[in-house]
């Protein structure tokens, strides 16, 4: 099977001391990808001190190849550094997928055809080939038993964690789509074997499309350079990292920004802040709803359907059909598009935590009144915040730890954290009157879903309310800001004018001329 036209195909071998083996993994190959304009090899040496790369040249030389290149890195950069070269070389020229294989003849060269047919049918993003489709198998091609045992225990670990079935993680047969290896920061990962699981979890991550190819197993007379032990450490290391990330915990640089839909949808989710500002909404029956930081819009949508015209604010323009009118305005820049005095509801949901500047927010949303509107009825501001003395921030400052996370509390893109203390001052001195603070307990739905995130949302809720300033995730605060000065001054009733000195001295001027114009009698 060769690829179909205009799909061009690289074949990144890695070597390191395979000076034994090169020639023959070649020869091994199938004469139908040689020579071809849509298939190219590209053998990196990682500073080896053998003869490998130029005995694999003249090898070439006298066969006539000529879709072969061969580098040698400078430093030797480990079997994962080794890797991202290739994976920026197929990307940089225009490759369609770029395979990975061994330069010690472990994976069979001669199933090559099979990986790319398989990715003409699938177009998959990832295609692994598993030695692990049959224990048996992996038995016959010699892998020794510690290393299936190994494999299998760490694979139904990975799939628990991860929640896909492969049969096996651990290949070095693979191949990439490049518009994948575009889609994640692979060059942050790793230079050390576990490489290929730390680029597996961020397939997983951004919901990448993975097969399997069944390949036999071959132990032969190469030399294992996989520190065991190590290398199972690290790949439960990572998986767990990975599952912490993904839970909020902890802000991994390998897995930053890379979720298809940052701000999920929390409007169900029972003890949520989202849920709890809906609740809010509900007893309010407002008609016009501003909803400032909407995001893509879930809370609008939800607004709508209670009966509120919500108008949305936003860097990032949501889908049109949930809200009724939409102002894109980056709110750290840009001055408020909107009078909030105009509406019965403000919506302040997860928004003053990303302002490096939130009093100034607050003051200009406060005193942004059009002239001649009236200040008698101030909308209701309903603002939501994380609580950053919530207990698992303190123990985790108590053992010396402070990590950022891709949401939660330290969410790697909040500029100010407040406690119940410092977020009541902030209002006060910005000019509202605070009606009613509620703290909100952890939403393990949003983690755990199912009965169980429910119970335990339940009970971190009732804890919050016990105990806000230790177990509050978050805080919603329910405020009416306090006309401004200038509000007051612009509405003021005028009982009486007093006139300007230049409008004083006019008046006697004429009333001079008048009286000599008069004759006495």
């Amino acid at each position: 099977m060769t690829p179909t036209a205009g799909q061009r195909v690289l074949v990144c071998v890695v070597a390191y001391k395979a000076e034994q083996h090169l020639c023959d993994v070649f020869e091994r190959i199938p004469l139908g990808l040689f020579n071809r304009r849509d298939v190219h090899f590209l053998v990196s040496d990682d500073a080896s001190d053998d003869s490998g790369p130029y005995r694999l040249a003249r090898w070439l030389e006298e066969h006539q190849i000529e879709n072969v290149s061969i580098i040698q890195t400078g430093a030797n950069q480990g079997y994962g550094g080794n890797q991202k070269i290739g994976y920026r070389a197929a990307i940089d020229g225009g490759f369609d997928c770029v395979i990975l294989l061994h330069g010690d003849g472990q994976y069979a060269p001669e199933l090559l055809p099979d990986l790319i047919e398989k990715w003409e049918a699938t177009h998959a993003d990832v295609i692994l080939g598993s030695r692990m489709h049959s224990l048996e198998s992996a038995r016959r091609g010699g892998m020794p038993a510690y290393k299936r045992l190994g494999n299998r225990v760490l694979t139904t670990f990975q799939n628990a964690v991860i929640g896909w079935s492969l049969s096996e993680y651990h290949t070095g047969y693979r191949l990439y789509s490049t518009a994948f290896l575009q889609s994640v920061p692979f060059e942050t990962n790793t230079n050390d074997f576990h490489f290929d699981t730390e680029i597996l979890l961020q397939a997983a991550y951004v919901g990448a499309k993975v097969e399997e190819v069944p390949i036999p197993t071959h132990y032969g007379n190469e030399v294992c350079r996989v520190p065991g032990l190590k290398y199972a450490w690290n790949v439960i290391r990572a998986t767990l990292q990975y599952k912490l990330h993904r839970m909020g915990m902890l802000c991994s640089l390998k897995l930053r920004r890379l979720s298809p839909e940052r701000y999920r949808d929390k409007t169900e989710l029972l003890y949520s802040s989202h849920r709890q500002a809906l609740d809010i909404v509900a007893r309010a029956r407002p008609q016009k709803l501003l909803d400032i930081g909407c995001g893509p819009g879930h809370v609008a949508a939800r607004c709508e359907e209670l009966g509120a015209r919500v108008t949305g604010v936003d860097l990032h323009t949501p889908p049109a059909e949930r809200l009724t009118k939409f102002c894109r305005a980056d709110l750290e820049h840009d001055p408020l598009p909107c009078d909030a005095w105009q509406y019965d509801v403000v919506l302040l949901l997860d928004v003053i935590e990303h302002l490096a500047n939130p009093e100034e927010f607050l003051l200009a949303l406060r005193q942004g009144q059009r002239p001649g509107a009236s200040v008698g009825n101030a909308p209701l501001v309903v603002i939501s915040t994380p609580n950053v003395a919530f207990i698992a921030v303190r123990l985790n400052l108590l053992f010396g730890r402070f990590n950022y996370a891709e949401r939660g509390i330290l969410d790697i893109t909040h500029k100010r954290l407040f406690t119940r203390g410092s977020l009541l001052q902030l209002l006060d001195e910005c000019g509202y009157r605070v009606e009613r603070c509620q703290p909100v307990g952890v939403p393990f739905e949003a983690v755990l879903g199912g009965r169980a995130g429910r119970w335990l949302g339940a009970l971190a809720n009732a804890a919050a309310r016990l105990l806000p300033k230790l177990f509050a995730f978050q805080f919603i605060v329910e405020c009416r800001p306090h006309p401004g000065a200038r509000q007051l001054l612009e509405n003021a009733v005028v009982l009486h004018r007093l006139r300007a000195a230049s409008d004083a001295a006019s008046e006697s001027v004429d009333l001079q001329e008048e009286s000599a114009g008069t004759e006495l009698p």
